[in-house]
């Protein structure tokens, strides 16, 4: 029996984790994957040990991680042989990482994480060069892998100016501001169209950039990419109809037609709150990058975009679904809370303790309807992003795992 005591956590959410970690237990996942998979469980697993003081949990996550690897370099697993992070071996670096950092396992997998980095700088820059810049299912997220390998790979330095240099070969000009392509998209997506997301757009690139600038990595071109870029994104801020609560400020995607980009449909600034796409996004971007290369307009922009959402409380029109990280409301909460971790806005606290609450709500109506219960191991869409959200709370501090998700 899960047994947890705390006095920072409200107790209807202290509550849910034991019913969340049943979900998980009493549905197997048949990946081994970070988003699907066994990877994601493993995760949450360790930090459970951590937030209710039992070993045991950590001594199953560890069994379990040394079943993957053994099964995986005995050639006995196909489901990871990819370079992506959602899928892939990126994302079992990125774990890796995780629970090396925590203090999770020992740091003695330098002989397999030099050979995973080969593999993935590989095959991501391939994606790269053949403009699938998407991050969860694409070359970004190999790369944004291999950044946090930078200290501890000298190779990766080659493998990140390469990555820069090939990203500058695949923008396209427009105006003074440029904007890259994913091909990962194009059988869902129209003609000319440009995703300016997290999950899969042109966000997960900047904030890669940020990173690789902080580091030193061909800073020039780095920066001009980062401020094309972001000039392309600006450029489509709300100008028409808009009602604060139920309007965002940016569109997710944007359409060439007639040689000039424009919001890819009418809907395209009607409210959505998400970690994957949305105004959380552009205020992420904004304040990172106002922050690293002094820009107070961009500071000032993000402070607006994100200070504007608070007042979306809708579940519709935040586009909120149930509980879960991805699009759903323990996701919403955990990004106020980071943006408020890298803003110091305090505002943004409100937003976190309403959308917890939300979330509450929402647990309440899955349990009672049975929703989501085969998915309950899947990290992004499952139970296992929201519980480690609940960790947070209980613990009373970020999770090194949202770096996996470039909360970074």
């Amino acid at each position: 029996m899960l047994d947890i005591t705390t006095n920072i956590c409200p107790p209807r959410l202290v509550e849910q984790l034991p019913k969340l970690t049943s979900l998980i237990a009493k549905n197997p996942v048949t990946q081994n994957n970070v988003s699907r998979g066994e990877l994601g469980v493993i995760l949450y697993y360790f930090y459970l040990s951590r937030a209710s003081g039992e070993s045991r949990y950590a001594h199953e996550a560890y069994q379990r991680l040394e079943t993957l690897l053994r099964n995986l370099t005995a050639n006995n697993t196909t489901d990871l042989m990819n370079s992506t992070l959602a899928g892939g071996l990126a994302g079992l670096g990125m774990t890796l990482e995780v629970l090396i950092n925590e203090g999770f396992i020992e740091d003695e997998y330098d002989d397999f994480l030099f050979r995973l980095d080969q593999l993935v700088f590989d095959n991501a820059l391939k994606k790269i060069e053949k403009e699938d810049t998407d991050f969860l299912h694409g070359g970004t997220g190999g790369f944004h892998y291999l950044y946090y390998r930078f200290s501890k790979n000298p190779d990766v330095h080659t493998y990140l100016n390469k990555y820069v240099s090939t990203l500058a070969g695949i923008s396209y000009n427009y105006q003074t501001a440029a904007y890259i392509r994913n091909t990962y998209l194009q059988p869902i997506s129209q003609p000319g169209e440009v995703n300016l997301g997290l999950s899969h757009g042109m966000a997960a690139t900047i904030l890669i950039l940020l990173n690789l600038y902080e580091s030193d990595i061909n800073q020039p071109l780095t920066e001009s990419l980062i401020r094309k870029y972001i000039r392309f994104l600006l450029r489509y801020r709300n100008t028409g109809t808009y009602e604060q609560g139920r309007h965002a400020l940016y569109p997710n995607t944007v359409t060439l037609r007639n040689g000039h980009f424009e919001p890819t449909g009418p809907s395209s600034y009607q409210g959505g709150l998400r970690w994957c796409y949305g105004d959380l996004n552009v205020a992420h971007v904004l304040h990172r990058a106002g922050n690293l290369l002094s820009e107070p307009e961009w500071k000032n922009k993000a402070a607006e975009t994100g200070l504007a959402t608070l007042a979306i409380q809708d579940v519709e029109i935040a586009r909120c679904h149930g509980s879960l990280f991805c699009h759903g409301a323990t996701g919403i909460a955990h990004y106020y809370d980071y943006l408020q971790r890298i803003s110091g806005i305090h505002e943004y606290r409100l937003g976190y303790d309403y959308w917890i609450q939300v979330a509450i709500d929402e647990f309440r109506k899955e349990e009672e309807q049975m929703l989501h219960t085969d998915i309950s191991g899947y990290f992004l869409e499952g139970a296992v992003g929201s519980g480690l959200v609940i960790m947070n709370r209980i613990l009373d501090e970020p999770g090194y795992w949202e770096k996996i998700w470039l909360l970074t």
